[in-house]
């Protein structure tokens, strides 16, 4: 009864838990353990949501712990009792790396689903970009490369995966890149990946369309004869930017300028990850944690952007249960 006296309920976190029902983590990530050798572990669910936190609020591991611990608000959201501790922090590092980018791609996946069952999810135009994310290396102090060294690589550095990439003719970065879909109605990353920082935004275009848009937008980066035919093939709309260059125009088709127009809301998208929620640089080394982290920044400001979607609705309680429930209506 103590949470219900101290939380106000119209906070953030009542309004997410109220929004989106993360139960059905319990029995995705199920298999990732064993049930009759060693000691109990803690409920995945419960981890789940203590790192949820973590992304929400920009965390360490360490900081996190100390926050479940110490203020009910959050012990509540964890689903934790007030005399209750927290997972402490070596066992938040031991989930992330027991589940995998993997799993916690198929939680994104699930909520996407559900969200589109629930009709916050809309058809009419896909936009595609990606964003840079700065590895965590200090290039200073990295030994000189040796002759020959490709241009991408920087030999010693302590994340083998990172690479370098271009922001613009006369920008460098060392480290990942971040490649999103967003619904352009509702706002909602309805896919990601995550690369090193080399490889070109037109490479990762086909595994961010899904078949269900009508029309896909994306800047002059994503103008490829490949990617304007795969759409042509799934009788989709290209509203990608057209290179001064190009020499096929039959290819393309007829792009809608409204839709193009639209493309600066996916960078709001990106601002909010990098200004709220740390992604602007990795945590972690190695493309598989990064992808960890890209993924559940993407949870995070997926869940605050359904908890908007909900409030504007007329009928909030009712999406409510479409949203939580496994199959929606």
């Amino acid at each position: 009864m103590i949470y219900e006296e101290v939380i106000p309920p119209d906070h953030l976190l009542r309004r997410i838990a109220a929004a989106v029902d993360f139960s059905f983590v319990s029995e995705l990530v199920r298999d990732c353990y064993c049930p009759d050798n060693g000691r109990p572990s803690w409920d995945p669910l419960v981890l789940f949501e203590v790192v949820f936190l973590q992304f929400l609020y920009d965390y360490s591991d360490r900081e996190v712990e100390e926050q479940v611990n110490f203020h009910l608000v959050c012990k509540w959201f964890a689903g934790l009792q007030p005399e209750e501790k927290a997972p402490d922090h070596s066992t938040l590092c031991r989930f992330r790396n027991r589940l995998g980018p993997e799993r916690f791609q198929e939680i994104f996946n699930e909520i996407i689903r559900r969200a589109r069952a629930a009709g916050l999810i809309h058809n009419r135009l896909r936009i595609i970009d990606a964003t840079h994310l700065q590895a965590k290396v200090d290039l200073f102090r990295l030994p000189p490369p040796p002759p020959g060294t490709p241009p991408s690589e920087a030999p010693g550095s302590p994340d083998a995966d990172a690479r370098f990439g271009r922001k613009s003719a006369k920008k460098s970065f060392y480290g990942y890149k971040e490649h999103l879909a967003t619904d352009a109605d509702s706002e909602l990353i309805t896919a990601v990946e995550v690369t090193p920082g080399n490889v070109a935004d037109s490479e990762i275009f086909s595994p961010l369309v899904d078949s269900e848009a009508q029309e896909v937008t994306a800047d002059k980066g994503y103008d490829t004869n490949a990617n304007h035919q795969r759409l042509k093939d799934n009788g989709q709309r290209s509203s990608i930017i057209l290179k001064k260059n190009r020499t096929r125009p039959e290819i393309v088709g007829q792009a809608n300028p409204n839709s193009q127009r639209q493309r600066p809301s996916i960078e709001r998208k990106f601002a909010e990850q990098k200004s709220y929620h740390g992604l602007a640089r990795a945590r972690y080394w190695g493309l598989a944690k990064v992808s960890i982290q890209v993924l559940l920044t993407c949870i995070v400001v997926n869940c605050k952007r359904i908890v908007k979607l909900m409030a504007a609705t007329t009928r909030p309680p009712q999406v409510a249960v479409c949203l939580a429930g496994a199959g929606g209506s």
